[in-house]
């Protein structure tokens, strides 16, 4: 049973990661002001550490999950 349950951690995991990507490439009237600037157009914004914050939650339970396995 770890074989189908680890594939099923790690699709979540990766799944996770997309929609985070998708939720930080966005520029919406709830982005803020730029913390970090990668360039003119690019940077983490304060509307981007909430985001990154349950990311990094996500993915700490998806590890906790594969440990247990």
């Amino acid at each position: 049973m770890k074989g189908p349950a680890a594939a099923v951690v790690v699709l979540l995991g990766m799944v996770l990661t997309v929609l985070t990507l998708l939720l930080l490439a966005g520029h919406g009237p709830w982005a803020g002001r730029q913390l970090i600037a990668f360039n003119v157009y690019h940077g983490i914004n304060t509307g981007d550490v909430p985001v990154i914050l349950l990311w990094l939650t996500g993915m700490s339970g998806c590890v906790y999950l594969l440990r247990k396995l």
